[in-house]
């Protein structure tokens, strides 16, 4: 599977295999966490523990969004290289 997903992002996306073997590696720790989950504090729980890892994704995508717009306005000065 890891081969697979390597593979294919290599093919569509090649500038982006290491965000694809990440996304790959995370999909397993989920499948992980969620067994150990089940097997531990019950099935009737995993909704919500999936709602709660889904804002927390939710909050780090927005922060690193956050984060990537400052430094960009740090690199760029105002009204450098603006095409109209």
């Amino acid at each position: 599977m890891q081969v697979y997903v390597v593979r294919q992002a290599e093919r569509y996306t090649p500038h982006a295999v290491d965000v694809a073997s990440g996304l790959n590696i995370a999909a397993f720790n989920l499948g992980i966490a969620g067994g150990f989950i089940v097997g531990h504090v019950g099935l009737m729980n995993t909704p919500w523990i999936g709602a709660v890892v889904v804002l927390m994704a939710f909050g780090m995508i927005t922060w690193s969004g956050y984060l990537d717009r400052k430094s960009k306005a740090q690199v760029m000065p105002e009204g450098c290289c603006v095409a109209e």
